[in-house]
């Protein structure tokens, strides 16, 4: 099989998912009629399929078909945390990286918010609570709540940096032991209500607050491992 005929293919379904402006989640046509489409053979469509899944640009289902990712070609750990032995000090340096951008993005989501992302961003406050307060593993509603309000902001680019940064959540809330979920389920109501209202300054403060929480706690938890550096 031509590796160049599979890059070819690979680019037409790619077009073919901009131009029919698939979000995540919608189904794509079979291998078969994909090969119909793009007049190749249909191991040649698997081929191309499996390089777009290995992007996190689709995902198969067995027995359900091909639909386009949520993760949105990003990919699981893409800034190569996990392997990265020096957890506080690398934590510290996200929360550090967060607070440069974050408040920014939650004011230009008070600014440009659609209903549907507001309604998207009280759903995701909703259940980081309801899983709160059940104690079970929140981390994905966290990194799903602060990438719906990037979506919110209209900002496309800000959008995708804010989905590779909270690849990193579970590992920041692993570092602060959970200490801080009461204080989560507050700021996040408040960021919530302020994008709601409009309040612009309010949801860009609230998640300064929410932020420098995070922040004061590492100082204060972890001041001789984050000392050491400056040594």
């Amino acid at each position: 099989m031509s590796k160049s005929l599979v890059n070819i293919t690979i680019n037409k379904i790619l077009n073919m998912i901009k131009d029919q402006k698939l979000q995540p989640n919608d189904k794509l046509p079979t291998v078969e009629e994909l090969a119909n489409n793009f007049s190749v053979g249909r191991s040649t469509i698997r081929e191309a399929l499996k390089v777009l899944s290995a992007q996190n640009i689709i995902v198969v289902k067995q027995g359900a078909g091909t639909f386009i990712s949520e993760n949105q070609g990003v990919s699981r750990d893409p800034l190569g945390l996990e392997y990265i032995s020096d957890d506080i000090n690398v934590i510290f340096d996200m929360v550090t990286l967060r607070l440069i951008f974050e408040p920014e993005m939650a004011a230009m989501a008070a600014q440009f918010a659609t209903r549907k992302d507001i309604q998207n961003i009280k759903y995701y406050c909703d259940e980081v609570e309801r899983l709160i307060e059940e104690g079970e593993d929140y981390h994905k509603a966290d990194s799903e709540f602060h990438t719906a309000i990037a979506k919110a902001s209209g900002n496309g680019i800000i959008h995708k940096i804010t989905q590779v940064i909270h690849s990193s959540i579970k590992k920041n809330i692993f570092m602060t032991d959970n200490v801080l979920c009461k204080d989560t389920v507050i700021f996040h109501r408040r960021i919530t209500k302020c994008i709601d209202d409009g309040d612009i300054n309010g949801a860009k403060y609230a998640m300064i607050n929410h932020l420098d929480a995070q922040r004061q706690y590492l100082i204060e938890n972890y001041k001789y491992q984050l000392n050491k550096r400056q040594i």
